[in-house]
This record gives structure tokens, C-alpha cells and sequence, in this order.
């Protein structure tokens, strides 16, 4: 018992410090939201990497993210959203115009790039298989309805509590954890073939 007190200790204090920067950041502290795009840049781009085809485009819609949020960081109320349930609706709403504008499907030509990272010592029969864990990966990612993939991607790309998703979809936290069990069996239940080889 011990352990899981220390680690909600430092989740507490984590969340402490996040909340102190994103007060600062929305009283246009340049530097607080600096602090608050690196702590979060990594998932963010991790996310946007699971919906767009190109790193490069990825890498320039990340940048655009941020820019927006610190354009809009002097309307943000730190109650009761949190800051990472804030930027990503701000991130979702930013992946939904890129496919908008170019007139793309949102469900199609997606890649799941960060989910199967490669060396690139690797030799090509690893990058062969490689590829083809993201095909299959993201058909299996297809098959989830638009409900099992935001709660995936809220939960398990930008660490949302299920509380904070609850809230954001406006659902119970049942509801939440009914949808991400659900989205995750089916995945388990697609890609079983495929892990039992890993």
C-alpha cells in the first residue's frame, strides 16, 4: 500500500504543477508555457502521429497546436478542465480541420507510426515487419467505433483520467470504462494472431 501512496503522492504533485503553470501560462507567462510544451509536446505529437500519414506534417500540425493554444491561453479557466483535457480537444479539433481541408476521411489513410517504433540499425526484414504491424494495427484501429477511439486516445496517448473523459464526452465514468474495455477487446481480439508471434 505503501507504493501506490507514493505514486498518487507524486501524480498529486505532478498535477500541482501543471495546474501552477497553466495559471501562470494563462496570465501570458511565455516561460510557464514553455514548461507546459515540453512536459506535453511528446504526447501530443505521439497522438497526432496516430492520425496523420506524414511525420513531417505531423511534426508542422503539433507546432500549429501549440500555437493556437498559446493564442487561446488567455481564455483558459484552469477549473474545472484540466490542461491536458483542454489541449486535447484543442488537438482533436485541430486533427478533424486537417482532414476537413483536404477533404480526407477521418477514419482512412491514418498511421500508427508511434505505436511500432524503428531503429534505424534495423535491417530491412525488420522493417518489413514492422510495416505490416501498423497495417494491421490500424485496421484493427478501424474497427472501433468514433466513441472506442477517443476514448483510447484520451486515455492511453494523453493519459486522461477516466473522470476527465467522462467529463469531456459528457458520460458516466461507467460509460467510459465500458467504452475503453470494450475498444480494447476488440483490439486484443484483432490483433491475437499477431502478438502471439511477438
Amino acid at each position: 500500500m505503501a507504493h501506490t501512496g507514493t505514486a498518487v503522492g507524486r501524480e498529486r504533485t505532478v498535477d500541482d504543477e501543471v495546474r501552477r503553470l497553466a495559471w501562470h501560462a494563462s496570465r501570458l507567462d511565455v516561460a510557464a508555457f514553455g514548461d507546459l510544451y515540453r512536459l506535453y509536446s511528446p504526447q501530443v505529437l505521439k497522438y497526432v502521429i496516430s492520425r496523420v500519414s506524414s511525420r513531417q506534417e505531423a511534426e508542422d500540425l503539433t507546432n500549429t497546436i501549440f500555437e493556437k493554444a498559446f493564442a487561446a491561453m488567455g481564455r483558459y479557466e484552469p477549473s474545472p478542465a484540466q490542461f491536458s483535457t483542454w489541449l486535447y480537444t484543442i488537438a482533436r479539433n485541430m486533427v478533424i480541420d486537417y482532414y476537413r481541408k483536404r477533404r480526407l476521411p477521418l477514419s482512412e489513410g491514418t498511421e500508427i507510426d508511434s505505436w511500432a517504433t524503428m531503429d534505424p540499425a534495423d535491417g530491412p526484414e525488420a522493417h518489413v515487419l514492422a510495416d505490416e504491424r501498423r497495417r494491421r494495427l490500424h485496421q484493427a484501429i478501424l474497427e472501433l467505433t468514433d466513441e472506442q477511439r477517443q476514448v483510447v486516445g484520451c486515455r492511453f496517448f494523453f493519459n486522461l483520467s477516466v473522470h476527465e473523459v467522462a467529463q469531456m464526452m459528457g458520460k458516466t465514468e461507467g460509460a467510459v470504462k465500458a467504452l475503453q474495455f470494450r475498444g480494447l477487446e476488440r483490439l486484443r481480439r484483432h490483433l491475437a494472431p499477431e502478438w502471439a508471434r511477438t
